[in-house]
């Protein structure tokens, strides 16, 4: 992945994505909430740029509910960025690229850092990232330390029917509780 090839606008494909109301749930959003998300198509503009440092950044747009756009950023170089979304709350962000597999932490279970890793799907059989040439992927970590929660974000590309898709693979922990789901994005434009 390189991230060129993210400066685009993509589809959400809710048929080829996980369900995403487990995470909401565990993220504290309220259930009529999340059923509108639910019924949502939401379209998300990725565009890069280097900031004055020389680091690159990832901002992101979406379009959702009743069009209303959100927008978060990503700072590729592993320092923590506060941020404050209207839906997830108070946040901190850290975002890099990384090539081939990241360290597994000492707190992720084998299958979670498995699955981040697209080594295998949500129910457990194989799969795999499909690779570009720089082999590289997003990692984002995004902790909500008010509402308990801290989600593991891994952002590739995927070969789903026979074609490639912008994949963002996410494990969500809240205490003991622990949901795992893929995002799958259609390429618009």
């Amino acid at each position: 992945m390189t991230l060129q090839e993210l400066d685009s606008s993509r589809g959400y494909d809710k048929a080829l994505s996980d369900d995403a109301d487990g995470f909401l749930s565990l993220q504290g959003v309220p259930w009529l909430l999340r059923k509108a998300i639910a019924l949502a198509s939401p379209k998300l503009t990725i565009t890069q740029s280097t900031n004055d440092k020389g680091v690159a950044v990832v901002d992101l747009s979406v379009v959702g509910i009743g069009g209303r756009t959100v927008t978060e950023q990503r700072v590729l170089d592993w320092e923590p960025v506060p941020s404050n979304n209207p839906l997830y709350g108070n946040t901190i962000i850290r975002s890099r690229l990384y090539a081939s597999t990241f360290e597994k932490s000492p707190d992720q279970s084998d299958e979670d850092y498995a699955y981040l890793n697209a080594n295998i799907a949500r129910d457990g059989s194989p799969s795999s990232w499909v690779e570009d040439e720089d082999g590289q992927h997003l990692h984002c970590v995004i902790t909500n330390d008010e509402a308990g929660w801290t989600i593991d974000q891994v952002w590739g590309f995927e070969e789903i029917n026979g074609k490639r898709y912008h994949t963002r693979r996410s494990v969500l922990v809240k205490g003991d509780a622990v949901e795992r789901g893929r995002i799958v994005y259609n390429y618009i434009s």
